[in-house]
């Protein structure tokens, strides 16, 4: 009988990119769960039927429990695994796994900050917008450790109150308070965070890069096309950056008026391409569609410049000069390329005039991203796990 493995992901939108790549290959050998709470916290439904590639989909809510406990009990888990447990819903899977000694595993999903907090604007406004969603899954949270016990509960107090004052800091508070088996990261750089963050010993690190990386680490670089390619980020949206969409209508503008060649831009996938077209006009702007493989956008584009995008690595590996942008409030980088001398740092529109002296940094990669295969390692750390 096959291992029951359960991959958890707080909604498909933010995850389902990633989770479906690295396990589908393993669907014949064990019966895969993708497990997810986009009804229960988010009022969507996005996750589509996979049955097809023999991957069963539960939402929480369909299992009719708030707790973690009885959720991993109904699908006679064997073994869990979660992509970021600065999520209070993965913080809440790990304590109901490590309670029923279920093994678990934590991939890590993208690039992740330095070890201090870093500073959040607009609290008010994503309070507002957020509250519903964190009021359901301090639901799930509570409802799970009060069916461990009274002492877990009481000694997440700290951080339940922190989330509750601001929603924005969520990601950064007491990360350790749980924590998996065993964890594969991307890159050298992310041990200490693994570690003094994180709360892992440096013998659960699992050295496993990432897919996405190791796509770019395969290609063959070719002379690109004179442009900037920008890689967006849904940070105005998203209220990580001030002024909402009219803002980012004028930082775009900045951006196109300073460049001395075209500018292009491959628009997230939670960006709506639509405002791109609305706002900007072909001679103005070269829209990417929003599918476009980031790396082959790279490689068309002779140079790069971002906020702290995972696919600025990208640009890394395939050697294009990365510029990162810096004047809008930069509190909220996790990434600073420029800063390790990887990458230029753009303080001003301006700076922009001298993309064509940038050149492509000679860092050794394996410092952000490992070129290992990570299909291969996944499997090789399963085992390990059962």
């Amino acid at each position: 009988m096959s291992k029951r493995l359960v991959v958890f992901f707080p909604s498909w939108r933010y995850f389902g990119h990633f989770a479906l790549p690295l396990f589908e290959p393993l669907a014949g050998r064990y019966d895969i769960i993708f497990f997810h709470t986009e009804q229960a916290v988010y009022g969507w439904d996005d996750c589509p039927d996979l049955s097809g590639r023999k991957i069963e989909t539960i939402d929480l809510k369909s299992l009719g429990t708030c707790s973690f406990v009885t959720a991993l009990k109904k699908m006679r888990a064997d073994a869990v695994v979660v992509f970021d447990k600065g999520w209070v819903q993965d913080r809440a899977l790990l304590h109901a796994a490590r309670y029923l000694g279920i093994p678990s595993l934590h991939i890590q999903h993208g690039i992740i900050a330095e070890l201090e907090s870093v500073a959040t604007g607009n609290r008010f406004r994503r309070i507002c917008k957020e509250m519903i969603k964190v009021v359901r899954t301090f639901l799930l949270y509570d409802a799970t450790l009060f069916q461990i016990g009274y002492l877990p509960f009481f000694r997440s107090i700290p951080f339940q109150l922190r989330l509750l004052i601001n929603p924005n800091n969520y990601y950064y508070n007491h990360r350790h308070e749980t924590r998996a088996d065993l964890a594969c990261i991307i890159g050298e750089r992310d041990q200490r965070f693994f570690v003094e963050k994180e709360g892992y010993s440096p013998e659960q690190l699992i050295p496993m890069g990432a897919a996405q990386f190791e796509e770019a680490y395969a290609m063959d670089s070719f002379d690109p096309e004179e442009r900037l390619l920008i890689v967006s980020q849904p940070l105005f949206e998203d209220y990580v950056l001030e002024g909402g969409l009219a803002a980012k209508e004028k930082h775009f503008r900045e951006i196109i008026d300073a460049s001395p060649v075209p500018v292009a831009v491959k628009p997230h996938p939670r960006e709506d391409r639509q405002w791109y077209i609305e706002h900007f006009n072909s001679s103005e702007l070269i829209l990417y569609p929003t599918e476009k493989n980031i790396n082959e956008a790279i490689l068309e584009c002779s140079h790069i410049a971002g906020y702290f995008s995972t696919a600025l690595i990208n640009a890394l590996i395939l050697k294009r000069p990365v510029g990162i942008i810096r004047w809008v409030d930069d509190k909220a980088y996790v990434l600073n390329l420029d800063s390790d001398g990887a990458a230029v740092s753009l303080t001003r529109p301006q700076d922009l005039s001298g993309i064509l002296e940038w050149k492509a940094s000679d860092v050794d990669m394996s410092y952000y991203a490992y070129n290992r295969n990570s299909g291969e390692v996944l499997e090789d750390t399963l085992v390990r796990l059962f």
